[in-house]
């Protein structure tokens, strides 16, 4: 029984060393398997990061490819087009027409800010309103209702037979055309028929499509200067035609009158001074009172016009008049009667026979 005691005394005490021996068994394993978990960690890690590495290349890439495909590719094709529905306030000394119309753009990107970047070249002042921009199947459909006062350089050289030709220019201002293209939407595109304009007729809408080159670098310093850009450019166009026949004679009466009353002063005797000179002197006055009337109508022209060729005429025929008088008084008073009364007959036909007919002709090839 003693003996029995004594062993599970022993066996006790050897437990603890037991335990001792485990202990360091494990944290002898433990410091021997840390470094190489930390290195499978640090290889797990770095694999890690180079993947990451090539993923972000690998979409760099391709962003450079689609950027360099979208520069060096094909432009955009938009197509345009226009309803115009009031024409208004036309300025004829100002060189200047209101218009009032919807624009329309149909494109297959959303991105090409088209309403944003719209210009209209030859406008003093431009209001949009009314802008949409909604998706259509597979194409963007944008629109704006757009008032505008235009510039016009109108041609008066057949004034008031004149025909004037409207352009509305518009083009991007953002893209030139390696990036975008206008087409023309001729089927939809139209004036309004209730669009009307006093003493005109509106003849020949159509839309047309060209490019225009603007031959400098506005200045930039990273472009030669001998690069120019190109736009494209959409021009809305259309034909005023003047309804000048009861307007030419209101304006010219006047001046057709003034020559008659100086023509008729042939029926007065020489020697009555005061009718026969004054009358002519009188009608001078009138015809440039015609003149400065209608100039004032009328944009400043430095070519000769069918206003200014009349009146021309007139003034040289009224001078003619009072030179004609002077000749036959000069025979009355040398008694030659009958010379200047012949004198007097011959100028009266004559004079007016021409005087018609040269107004005639320059007003048949002013029509």
């Amino acid at each position: 029984m003693k003996n029995l005691y004594k062993g599970k005394r022993i066996l006790v005490s050897l437990i603890p060393l037991a335990l001792f021996f485990i202990l360091a068994a494990g944290a002898l394993w433990q410091n021997k398997t840390e470094p190489v978990q930390k290195k499978v960690d640090a290889d797990l890690k770095r694999n890690a990061e180079l993947k990451k590495k090539e993923e972000t290349k690998k979409e760099e890439a391709k962003e450079e490819e689609t950027k360099e495909e979208e520069t060096g590719g094909p432009a955009d094709t938009v197509k345009i087009g226009a309803y115009i529905f009031s024409l208004y306030d036309l300025d004829f000394p100002g060189n200047k027409l209101n218009a009032d119309f919807y624009l329309w753009y149909n494109c297959t990107k959303d991105s090409l800010a088209l309403l944003e970047n719209l210009e209209i070249i030859n406008s003093t002042e431009l209001n949009k309103s009314y802008e949409m921009n909604e998706k259509r199947g597979n194409t963007f459909f944008h629109s704006v209702r757009i008032n505008t006062k235009i510039k016009e350089d109108w041609d008066v050289t057949n004034f008031p037979f004149d025909k004037q030709i409207i352009e509305i220019k518009i083009e991007d201002f953002d893209k030139d055309n390696t990036k975008m293209v206008f087409i023309a939407d001729t089927a939809a595109s139209k004036i309004d028929k209730d669009v009307h304009l006093e003493g005109w007729k509106i003849k020949d809408f159509n839309v047309k499509i060209d490019n225009h080159t603007y031959e400098t670098n506005y200045g930039d310093p990273d472009i030669p200067l001998n690069e120019y850009s190109s736009f494209s450019r959409a021009t809305l166009y259309f034909t005023l035609e003047r309804e000048g026949n009861g307007l030419f004679f209101k304006l010219f009466i006047g001046l057709f009158i003034s020559v008659l009353i100086s023509l008729l002063t042939f029926f007065v005797n020489p020697l009555d001074l005061d009718p026969r000179f004054g009358l002519s002197v009188g009608a001078i006055f009138a015809a440039i009172a015609s003149q400065y009337v209608i100039a004032s109508t009328l944009p400043q022209n430095a070519s000769l016009t069918l206003v200014d060729i009349l009146h021309d005429i007139s003034f040289i025929y009224i001078f003619l008049c009072i030179l004609i008088s002077t000749i036959s008084l000069h025979y009355m008073k040398l008694g030659r009667e009958a010379f200047s009364r012949k004198l007097d007959r011959y100028s009266f036909f004559g004079f007016a026979i021409t005087y018609l007919l040269l107004v005639i002709y320059f007003v048949y090839k002013a029509i």
